[in-house]
């Protein structure tokens, strides 16, 4: 690929290279809704051990990864806890109330950080009339703070105050592994870090669509019913309106 070619915004407005084109047309493919496109479950069974977790899940965007984080972290009546500029507050639509009915507790940080000591004074105390904090979100790197990064460190101090307070904890990693070009980090680290982690793959990586949420097989079965409910998990119609054209259903 050559430089005028190239747009590191995202493979969405790169063109693909001749490599790429050859890969997606010799791609072994089959049927994600019974789990048999060996190519998905390659690239999940991948990135699960790449980031030190069970499992993960293929997501057309890396809004529905986030957007099912929320809804298998949060019940109604709980809320995130995030920095006012993260993307699940500023581009999502409001989906964290449309999708999981929760409320969202906004941090004023610099340039799209907060840091552990914030988070600690944004946890609400239990009444009735408040929402119970149950998830701390942030982003890396942060969109609209014009790239800046978390250190591992950083990362790892708020994860001591989830852990003190028994809250579960996200990584929208749109960016992540730009954020391990510059830092040089593991990723394993990253990966141990969070309950779950969003990662994008097309951010430069070669991939014209796609996200992954990552993490344990608990909360990754319960994420498929969610991208399923969704719109997001492609394949069968489970031989039930096809007619002749449809192989009968298979059990899960």
């Amino acid at each position: 690929m050559s430089i005028i070619e190239a747009n590191l915004l995202s493979d969405t407005v790169t063109r693909p290279t001749p490599e790429m084109l050859e890969a997606m047309m010799s791609a072994r493919v089959g049927d994600d809704v019974f789990g048999e496109d060996p190519t998905i479950n390659a690239l999940q069974e991948k990135a699960a051990k790449m980031f030190g977790h069970e499992a993960a899940l293929f997501c057309p965007s890396g809004t529905m990864t986030n957007q099912i984080a929320l809804q298998i972290h949060l019940q109604p009546l709980e809320e995130v806890i995030c920095e006012e500029n993260a993307h699940i507050y500023q581009f999502e639509t409001g989906g964290y109330a449309h999708n999981a009915r929760c409320s969202i507790s906004l941090v004023k940080g610099v340039y799209g950080k907060m840091n552990s000591e914030q988070v600690l004074a944004a946890i609400k105390p239990v009444f009735d009339w408040l929402p119970k904090t149950s998830l701390v979100s942030i982003e890396n790197s942060c969109n609209k703070g014009g790239g800046t990064y978390y250190t591992l460190e950083e990362a790892r101090s708020i994860q001591g105050i989830c852990q003190m307070k028994n809250l579960s904890y996200h990584l929208d990693g749109a960016r992540l592994f730009n954020v391990l070009v510059e830092t040089g980090d593991e990723a394993i680290r990253w990966g141990t870090t969070f309950d779950t982690l969003s990662i994008c793959l097309s951010k430069g990586l070669g991939a014209p669509v796609g996200s992954l949420l990552i993490g344990s097989n608990e909360k990754i079965t319960q994420a498929r019913r969610f991208r399923k409910v969704m719109g997001g998990r492609l394949g069968s119609c489970h031989g039930q309106s096809c007619g002749p054209f449809c192989d009968p259903p298979r059990p899960h």
